[in-house]
């Protein structure tokens, strides 16, 4: 009877001892597969963000480059703007378009810009091959004398051959971004606006960007 009771009480201590350590290795187990899961979870957002930043970033870039493209599309337009020449002709700058065309916006007040005259009559004479060079005076803006003042006054320089081309009221400038003087502007044989660069530009590196374009 004793024996029968050890025996019992043994398998019930037994018993107790195998569930115990069932449920220390069940809750170990748990532990180890929630921060398995947290883990994962946190690799998986820290990749979730990282293609939302990245997805963000080409929404910038695809948001950049319709400005750009909205930019040079509104560049292009300038190039069917309309000016006339000192003695009173219409001039067009699609009329050349299939050649390349040099601007000079300038002033009759600007020291740098006079004296480039000079070299850019000579390079109009002499313009590279399929290039066309002009200048731009926008008379009555930014100090600029009346377009009366300034005929009388450049009949009395040297360069009666420069070709000119007066946009008035300075809306072509205005468009083009020009605000000071001298500045270039490069136009394609597609009648695209390539570049406006402020400042003096000489005669060779105006002739080696017109080869390039």
């Amino acid at each position: 009877m004793k024996t029968k009771l050890m025996i019992a009480l043994f398998s019930t201590l037994l018993l107790g001892a195998c569930q115990n350590s069932q449920m220390g290795m069940d809750t170990k187990d748990m532990k180890e597969t929630t921060e398995m899961m947290s883990s994962m979870s946190g690799e998986k957002m820290d990749k979730m963000d990282n293609m939302s930043s990245k997805d963000e970033k080409m929404d910038n870039m695809s948001s950049k480059d319709e400005k750009m493209d909205k930019k040079m599309g509104e560049m292009d337009d300038m190039t069917q703007s309309t000016f006339t020449t000192l003695d009173g002709k219409q001039v067009s700058l699609a009329d050349y378009k299939g050649k390349k065309v040099y601007l000079k916006f300038w002033a009759s007040w600007c020291p740098i810009c006079l004296s480039g005259l000079a070299d850019i009559t000579q390079l109009s004479e002499m313009p590279p091959k399929d290039s066309v060079i002009l200048t731009v005076i926008a008379p009555g803006v930014n100090r600029e004398k009346s377009l009366e003042d300034f005929k009388e006054w450049f009949m009395g320089v040297d360069y009666h051959s420069l070709p000119v081309l007066v946009d008035k009221d300075g809306q072509f400038l205005k468009k083009l971004g020009v605000v000071g003087y001298p500045t270039s502007a490069f136009i394609d044989a597609n009648g695209k606006v390539v570049r406006v660069q402020p400042g003096h530009v000489s005669n060779d590196d105006i002739v080696k960007t017109l080869e390039s374009l």
